[in-house]
This record gives C-alpha cells, sequence and structure tokens, in this order.
C-alpha cells in the first residue's frame, strides 16, 4: 500500500521532500541510514526521476548526504555543526522573544504565556523526554507564527527543523535539565508580560544556550545518553 504524501498543493519533488523532512526529523530513517531510492519510491508510488529531485533538496538543506555509486544517506551532525546550529538559534529565537515582548498582541502574549506555564507545571511533575520536546516545540512555533516576517519565519523553520532532529538523535535532555531550564522559562514569561524585549531576549537565548551545552556533552560522551 503506498503511503500518502503531505499536499497535493506542492510540486511532486516538494511533496517527497516535505514527507521525508518527517521521517528524518522524527527518527524513520536515523543519522547515517541509507535511503534506498527502489524501496521509497515503490513505497511513496512514485518515479525515481522526481525522488532524485527531492534527494537533491534534501541535500540543500543539509539533511542529507549523496555520496558517489553509494546513493543517499542521512547525515550525521558533527560538533562544529551542532555547536553552530544552537548559535544560530539562540540568536533567532532571542530576536523572536523579543518581538513578542515589544510587538506581541495581547491575544498571543496571552496563549504564550499559559503554554509556558503548562511547560513548567509539566517538567515539574516529571513528564517524560518526548513530552518535553514537543510542548517547547510546539512553544517555539507559536512564537514563530506571531512573526509577521515571512521572510525570517522561514529562516527559522529551517534551522527548526534541523534542530528537532538533531534532538532526536541526541536525546538533548534529562529530567534534571528540563527542571533546571524552568528557570529561563519563567524570566521568558515574565519579560513578556512585563513587554521588558532585553529581558526576553537574554532568557531565550539562555534556554538555547543551555541546551546546546548539553548537547555537546552528550556528542562527546554518547555512552552517558540517559
Amino acid at each position: 500500500m503506498n503511503e500518502p504524501l503531505p499536499n497535493r498543493f506542492l510540486s511532486l519533488p516538494d511533496q517527497i521532500v516535505a514527507k521525508l523532512t518527517d521521517d528524518i526529523v522524527t527518527g524513520v530513517y536515523r543519522p547515517g541510514e541509507r535511503l534506498k531510492e527502489q524501496e521509497i519510491a515503490l513505497s511513496i508510488g512514485i518515479s525515481r526521476a522526481p525522488l532524485r529531485e527531492a534527494f537533491r533538496i534534501l541535500e540543500r538543506k543539509g539533511l542529507i548526504e549523496i555520496l558517489p555509486w553509494k546513493g543517499a544517506r542521512v547525515v550525521e551532525p558533527t560538533r562544529t555543526e551542532i555547536d553552530e546550529l544552537f548559535d544560530a538559534r539562540a540568536d533567532l529565537f532571542g530576536l523572536c522573544a523579543r518581538h513578542v515582548a515589544k510587538s506581541g498582541s495581547p491575544n498571543d502574549i496571552a496563549a504564550i504565556q499559559a503554554e509556558i506555564k503548562s511547560l513548567i507545571a509539566a517538567t515539574d511533575a516529571g513528564c517524560d523526554e518526548k513530552a518535553y520536546k514537543r510542548q517547547t516545540n510546539h512553544i517555539y512555533m507559536m512564537m514563530y507564527n506571531s512573526i509577521d516576517n515571512r521572510y525570517l519565519r522561514d529562516i527559522m523553520d529551517n534551522i527548526r527543523q534541523k534542530m528537532f532532529w538533531h534532538y532526536c538523535y541526541l536525546g538533548t535532555s534529562t529530567i534534571e535539565r528540563r527542571l533546571d531550564s524552568n528557570k529561563y522559562w519563567r524570566e521568558l514569561s515574565t519579560a513578556i508580560e512585563q513587554h521588558d524585549a532585553q529581558a526576553a531576549e537574554q532568557a531565550a537565548q539562555s534556554i538555547m544556550i543551555a541546551s546546546k551545552e548539553f548537547a555537546l556533552q552528550l556528542l562527546d560522551h554518547p555512552l552517558q545518553k540517559l
């Protein structure tokens, strides 16, 4: 039985890209795993030509690499890549938080604060890593979607997809780290409520910097993953 593609309004290669991107970031395909053309083409019900075009797009996005005579495989994150991605996201998330604190609508601010409060309560109650990632990702999306500049949103979403995949691969949280991060989420919520753009930016960046430090520790010491 063929697997459905996500959006018939997109071109066929873009539909394939959307599906494979989702498969990669959710762990269907693991870092280093080969993407077998014939197997994927048969499962989706397509020819190899649009699939190869999708592979080229995914390679430009940095999610896969195409090796001569070996085909495509999901890339494995390096220390430098993780360092640079977290730094980029810290800057962008900080900019996003600044925008929300300064220009966010009352409805957007109330909704974001409610989600942050829910996240803190769930973390204090001992939520697992999967639930934590899902809820933090939802908060990020709420904040990104509050930005009017669609070009900036596109840049943020591209980095978000790569970061979410790294989360799946590294498992970048433990219960201790999640509890520690609550202080930054509280600071972010307070800064947004008080329309303090600078404090909101600093709190958002602190969330990402703490995540980066933990991710790099896990990459250096993979046997310590929890």
